[in-house]
């Protein structure tokens, strides 16, 4: 069983490396970025990186769990560390591989939003959308459409003010939900 001092560690050194990787990113040394992430997975989940990729997200998300319940906490580094890396592989001309991480981030980000009171991730919004904006919606495995279907649900039970102040707008997202719903019952 794992204690809540342990997993503080983890996160701690995690978020340690993270920045260590987001240091190495700004000064252009993508290689050591990219390997600094790496250390980050291996030190939050305990599994090598190399790993992890093998999971599907179901998987990472079970690593994430204890008791039924997401750590929202390591599920945010995660997400970030999949973001940062994502934007590195787009620096190295490597779409395919930041499509992959793009996609991993935006499921992590979806199941830390839904499995968190909506006030506490307010912040995560524009990242969420920056995301979903930016991934081809249909190459999206069902079960994180289904989570972005459940995001946009929540997203609507908000008030117009709310919405605005994250630059959404009740339409908009009822639209995109129409869609998605349309885009799931297709598969």
């Amino acid at each position: 069983m794992l204690t809540e001092d342990y997993i503080m560690r983890l996160i701690n050194q995690a978020l340690a490396v993270l920045l260590t990787a987001l240091g190495l990113k700004k000064a252009g040394k993508y290689k050591e970025a990219l390997q600094t992430f790496d250390q980050a997975l291996d030190s939050l989940l305990g599994l090598n990186a190399r790993l992890v990729d093998q999971l599907d997200d179901s998987m990472l998300l079970d690593r994430l769990t204890f008791m039924g319940k997401l750590d929202v906490d390591r599920g945010l580094v995660l997400a970030d560390i999949y973001r940062e890396g994502a934007e590195v592989y787009v620096l190295l001309q490597q779409p395919e591989r930041a499509t992959f991480l793009e996609q991993r981030s935006l499921r992590l980000y979806l199941e830390v939003f839904l499995a968190s009171d909506v006030n506490q991730n307010q912040d995560h919004i524009p990242i969420i959308e920056t995301l979903r904006h930016k991934i081809v919606l249909n190459s999206l495995p069902i079960e994180t459409r289904l989570a972005l279907q459940d995001y946009l649900d929540r997203l609507l039970t908000l008030s117009d003010d709310l919405l605005a102040a994250k630059d959404l707008n009740r339409i908009g997202l009822q639209a995109d939900l129409y869609f998605l719903e349309s885009l799931n019952l297709q598969k």
